[in-house]
This record gives C-alpha cells, structure tokens and sequence, in this order.
C-alpha cells in the first residue's frame, strides 16, 4: 500500500471528480481511419445528469461536434453516446459511458511518420457545469514511398468504422461493447493488419504477417484470456482492401474466471526485415504505450465506488536474451519514473514470472537516480511454483518528475530459466501499488 503523502505534497487533481477520467480510447490509427472512441467515467453531485456531449473532430481545441444520446448497448456508427453504468454512492453519483463518431484528422503527416492531436471530450451537466477531457490521438502516413522518413510506413492496425468488415450490428461494435453474461461474440474484435512496405525487395520493415494482442482489466491486470500479449497470425498487405481481416473467436469473460469490469482491447502490429529478423520499426509488445487500442468491453459493469490515488508512474523496459538451463541467474531490470503530480512512498510491488522461468529470492533488489552505486534490498514473498514474487512494502520514494530532473528507481528481481523453458519470446510482468496504478512487462528471448 502506498504511504499517505504528506501536506506539502501537490495533490493531483481528481480527473473523475473535476474532469473526466479516461478509461480507454482509440489511441493511434492511420489517416484511412480517423475516427472516434472514448470511454470515460464522471463522478457528479447526486442526481446530476448528463445534458450533452461534444468533442473536437479536427483537434483544434474546441468541441464543435454534438453526439446524441442512444440506447445502452446499441453499438451505433453515428455520432453517438452511452451511458454504461450509473452508480450511486453516499454523496456523489458514478456516470460511465462511451462516445464514438468521425474525426477529420487526416493531413498527410510526412515528412514526420505521425502527428499528434488533442481531441477535446466536453460533458455538459445538467447543472450547467462542463466536463472536460483532451485525449492525444496519433494519426500515422498511410502512404509510403522509397526516401521517406525512416519510420514513414511502420506497420499499423486499422479501426474499424461503419460496417466495411462486417460485423453485428456493424464493424466497430467491439468498442464500447456490452458485455453483462461475460460473452463476447467473434465478429466483435477485428484485426486488419497493414504494411506499406509489404514486399518491398531490400526495405527494412518488408514483411508482416502477425500482430500481438491482449485484453486489459481497467486495473492494468490481463484477462486470463491473455495472461500474456498472445501471437496472432494475420495477412499483412500495403492497400486498403479489407478482405484479409481476421477476428478472434467468441470469448467468455465469465466462463474463464475473470472479474467484471472494463477491458482495452490491445494489439501491436509486427514487421520484419529482409533477412527475417524483427525489424525496430515493429511495434513492442512489451511496451504497453505501443499498442493500438481498437475495442472495448464492459463487462458486467459497475463503477468503483474507490476514489484514485492520483499515482502515476511509467516503467522503462528491456529486452534479455537467455538459453535454456543455463546456469547463470537474470536480473530483469524495470526502471520507474514518477510521471504524476504526488510522490509515490512505499509501494506494493508484484512480479509475475511466464512459464519456463522462475523467481530464485523472496525479495527484490533496486538502486536509485541520486546513488546508483548503493543497492537497496525490499523483501517479499514467493508464491510456491515460484512463478510470483511479491513484495508488499517497497520504499520507492520517487519525486515527480520535472523539466530537467529526471527521477528514477531500478528494480530488478533474481530469476532462473529451467531447462525445459520453451524457447521464443517471454515477458516478465511487473505491477504497482494497490490498487494497480501501472504495469509494464520485460522481454525474455529464450533459446534452446
């Protein structure tokens, strides 16, 4: 549990009770798609209703779009809100909903591989007071030719809109989908991978033919669907056909076990070069800020009435290479920064280690930005596959970070790979705090 800051601490502003607190959006999209998906959720005085909802379709700053109010579940490709859950607590009232609609966000980026745009989300109350959030959206080149920019052509996932792929009722009811029996339908989640540079002969980044995908608790644990970012075989080409989709088969959040709530759908497009290694233009999928995220699900949806702890973190990952049984231990290395406005004391941390691999110490080790020669030890506790290892009180004791002053702590549990690890790519997870507020994952290589 995080330590209570103390009075001279900043306290971030709660963006549920002043603003908006984003859930999930549609985050990064070529300029073929620019299109609209937010999820968010508002804690309002009792009785206080939604009046309207507007955002900004060109990113300019101001709400010039008016969504109408539909039916809970209708999944419709207009401009167009839900209302997903009402929860009413002793002093304050729970709205959570979904917004969808078109952007007009489609310049050519090039010279530079994107661009970024705040698309401002405005609520109006029914008080008279206005709800304000401003989501950054990446809009990717979907044109690429030989003298571009070195990432012009990355490999991108297209977002689904109207019913170009098909799809009950249409091709983009994946987002903001409800889900009150757990039961999502295989036509809701479609992947439709693209390469601009899809056999271009000597081009690094020349071939795709799989992406990376997982489903993502509110709380940043995976459903037991996708304990980890799971490989997905999909047909990478350059145009705008839409025939090589592929979609994931129908899913049972209840039937497998996991906790009701809100779900990002997650995928990370892959690519190679022309001599079959992983090209550096892919896509990580151990870096949870390169995913797209193209759905959404509500499952069995009801707000927590807890209020957030205003922590905010982001870890830096890394990628290991290790052999099968070798002898010599891994120390997986996640360095934090304190990217919110509150310091983050002593925090719970746990690490969750994939098959093959194991955590060798109840305890984790970690050195610190201001004396990284000083090695500081917190204890925990080994599950008995030693698959998990958690540390209840870690004293991170991390500063926000500010312009020119960059505070880190790097932590880095002891871990064996056991002869029968099979080989290919491994993630090691790491969460924070609880509850979570922020989850990474390192990359293990194995061979054999």
């Amino acid at each position: 549990m995080s330590t209570p800051s103390t009075p001279q601490d900043h306290q971030e502003p709660d963006p549920e009770g002043t603003g908006i607190r984003t859930l999930g959006y549609a985050n990064r999209f070529s300029v073929w798609d620019t299109e609209f998906r937010y999820d968010g959720r508002i804690r309002v005085p009792m009785g206080v209703k939604i009046k309207q909802v507007k955002y900004s379709s060109t990113g300019n700053g101001q709400a010039d779009k008016t969504a109408g109010e539909v039916r809970r579940g209708q999944g419709g490709d207009g401009e167009q809100y839900e209302v997903i859950d009402l929860t009413f607590l002793d002093n304050a009232d729970l709205i959570t909903f979904t917004l969808r609609g078109d952007l007009d966000v489609d310049a050519d980026p090039r010279p530079a591989y994107s661009r970024m745009y705040q698309i401002r989300v405005d609520v109006i109350l029914d008080n008279g007071e206005v709800r304000t959030a401003a989501p950054q959206v990446e809009v990717l080149a979907a044109v690429w030719k030989s003298g571009d920019g070195e990432k012009v052509g990355r490999p991108f996932v297209r977002l689904p809109y109207d019913s170009h792929w098909g799809g009950t009722p249409n091709s983009q009811a994946g987002f903001g989908y409800v889900a009150d029996s757990g039961r999502i339908p295989g036509d809701k989640f479609i992947i439709d991978l693209v390469n601009l540079r899809q056999g271009e002969q000597g081009v690094p980044s020349s071939h795709s033919d799989h992406v990376y995908y997982q489903l993502v608790h509110e709380d940043g644990t995976p459903s037991h669907y996708t304990p980890t970012p799971q490989l997905q075989k999909a047909e990478g080409h350059k145009d705008g056909r839409k025939d090589l989709k592929v979609t994931l088969p129908e899913i049972d959040l209840r039937q497998l076990g996991d906790k009701p709530g809100y779900y990002r759908f997650l995928v990370w497009p892959q690519s190679a070069d022309p001599d079959g290694g992983a090209s550096s233009l892919r896509w990580d999928e151990a870096n949870p800020e390169d995913a797209f995220q193209l759905g959404s699900v509500y499952y069995r949806y009801k707000a927590p009435a807890s209020i957030d702890t205003g922590l905010r973190a982001a870890i830096r990952t890394q990628t290991l290479n290790a052999s099968a049984g070798q002898d010599r231990w891994l120390y997986p290395p996640f360095v934090i920064r304190n990217t919110g406005q509150r310091n983050i004391g002593t925090t719970k941390i746990v690490f969750t280690a994939p098959e093959g691999m194991r955590f060798t110490e109840d305890r984790v080790a970690f050195t610190r930005w201001d004396d990284e020669s000083h090695e500081v030890v917190a204890l925990g506790v080994l599950s008995a596959d030693h698959r998990t290892l958690t540390c209840p009180a870690v004293p991170l004791n991390l500063v926000p970070s500010v312009p020119g002053k960059t505070a880190w702590v790097s932590v880095y549990p002891a871990m064996e790979v056991e002869a029968a690890a099979p080989a290919g790519r491994a993630h090691v997870t790491i969460q924070l705090g609880q509850p979570v507020f922020a989850t990474a994952q390192d990359t293990v290589n194995i061979t054999r």
